[in-house]
């Protein structure tokens, strides 16, 4: 019965870490979580995958990357996850998505690159719409019943 309770304690333990670790990280600025949405960096990163920035890294020639991307009057309009494709003398960094056939329109000043993309999540964004998270409940609430009705039979 002890090891039970101590391996219980472990996995709740060990699932709230990978849970809250990357929500504490992001919320100090350390990663940036993003959701895909285009198809702009295919087939390497479809829409629905999840990318997760390091935004302590500053990008290279080659490296994908998350930035702001500005209006033509400088307002913030949305955040981009493309590729790294020059880097000039004045720091400013032009990107491209992989899938699109020119580079995108503006040059992008360092100040507006928030970090290297280093990791990718499959599919995992299609939760953030309203269907996956229906669906996802429906799984949930599933394997809750079936534990539920399994411990019932059991006494």
């Amino acid at each position: 019965m002890l090891k039970k309770i101590n391996f219980k304690r472990w996995l709740s333990v060990l699932l709230a870490a990978i849970f809250v670790a990357p929500v504490v990280l992001s919320l100090f600025g350390v990663i940036s979580i993003r959701n895909v949405l285009t198809d702009s960096m295919a087939p390497k990163i479809q829409p629905g995958d999840v990318v997760v920035s390091a935004n302590w890294i500053k990008p290279t020639v080659g490296d994908t990357a998350i930035y702001h991307q500005k209006s033509i009057d400088g307002m913030m309009s949305q955040d981009v996850v493309h590729r790294v494709i020059t880097l000039n003398s004045k720091n400013e960094y032009q990107f491209k998505g992989d899938h699109n056939a020119t580079m995108d329109a503006l040059p992008v000043p360092s100040s507006d690159v928030v970090g290297t993309v280093f990791l990718k999540i499959p599919g995992i964004g299609n939760l953030f719409n309203f269907t996956g998270f229906f669906l996802l409940m429906l799984i949930v609430g599933g394997i809750w019943l079936l534990v539920y009705g399994i411990k019932k039979l059991r006494q």
